[in-house]
């Protein structure tokens, strides 16, 4: 009787290797598989990139969420009602017609907020020093990126309040630099009168 060669064995084995991929289910590698993140950033509905202060306070009273009053550019909106895990209020920035930021006040506890963004956006960019999803993470900032600009950032500070902004970076750059250049514009003009003192 002859004995098997060696290719025999290793055809053998990996003719089983192969079965035993065939036969394991599909559940642990689609639960590996990261979300699939919009490319759009929207709050309540509202592509905020594209959307008017008008669309998006419409968007946010039918979501729940109830204005408290504006003052100047910036609104209030009370978020009870949204049953949203960690989230205290809302605080939204506009500039002319367009929404600059929109900014929840967020608790301490908020683990499973963070699961719900993972959930949809997938994994943030992050500065802290821990995985985002342990039960306690610790201070730092994190990010998600969108098109248009557009940013969902988690600050999560040693000391003070947690927060999670929708911002569009784009028009707030151009805000700071126009209070920029407003400041050393008044600058120069106050160091015109005082030159005698200085």
């Amino acid at each position: 009787m002859s004995t098997p060669s060696r290719r025999h064995f290793a055809g053998t084995a990996c003719a089983l290797v192969l079965a035993a991929i065939a036969a394991a289910p599909l559940s642990a590698a689609v639960a590996a598989e990261p979300p699939q993140r919009p490319e759009r950033l929207s709050l309540f509905g509202a592509d905020l990139a594209e959307a008017g202060v008008a669309k998006f306070q419409e968007s946010a009273r039918a979501a729940g969420a109830r204005s408290q009053g504006r003052s100047g550019a910036t609104e209030r909106f009370a978020v009870q009602e949204l049953n949203m895990p960690a989230i205290k209020s809302l605080t939204v920035t506009y500039v002319g017609d367009r929404v600059m930021a929109a900014q929840y006040e967020v608790d301490r506890s908020h683990e499973e907020l963070r699961k719900m963004l993972v959930s949809k956006y997938g994994r943030p960019e992050g500065s802290g020093r821990s995985d985002f999803l342990a039960q306690y993470v610790s201070d730092g900032t994190y990010t998600w990126r969108f098109q248009s600009h557009m940013q969902l950032v988690m600050k999560i500070p040693f000391i003070g309040q947690a927060t999670l902004t929708y911002v569009n970076s784009s028009l707030l750059a151009a805000v700071e630099s126009e209070v920029k250049s407003r400041a050393d514009r008044d600058a120069a003009e106050k160091a015109k009168t005082k030159t005698h003192v200085f």
